[in-house]
């Protein structure tokens, strides 16, 4: 056991030759350096994209729950009436913007027009 150490530790004393320690500890800081790049380039984007990701399902499911509420306190009324009322209540709820806040509204209607569900064909009538 004492040998293998010994033959394994002995592995890289050619290098002792050829740099220095400082060139030794140069070499690490340029790697760290290239590693925090990498991780800066690659890694975060793909951690963003993750945490939108969830937030979008997040604003979908409130624009549900929302627009279902909406169907069901106002069934006679065509949906066009209500649905600025129903984006400023997902605004509210959720802090997004009018645009994000407009388009999970509208793909909520859209989805429940393509689903066929009863209150989906009272939409489909009313458009």
């Amino acid at each position: 056991m004492i040998d293998l150490i010994t033959i394994h530790a002995g592995t890289f004393s050619w290098l002792s030759g050829i740099f220095s320690e400082r060139a030794f500890e140069a070499i690490g800081a340029l790697l760290i350096l290239v590693l925090g790049l990498l991780t800066k380039k690659y890694i975060i984007p793909l951690l963003k994209t993750a945490r939108d990701r969830q937030i979008a399902e997040h604003v979908l499911t409130i624009a549900d729950d929302v627009t279902d509420y909406f169907l069901e306190r106002f069934p006679q009324a065509h949906w066009s009436v209500w649905l600025d009322r129903a984006i400023d209540k997902i605004i509210e709820v959720t802090g997004v913007g009018r645009g994000p806040a407009e388009r999970a509204a509208r793909a909520a209607l859209s989805r429940k027009k393509r689903a066929g569900d009863s209150q989906g064909e009272k939409i489909e009538a009313r458009t």
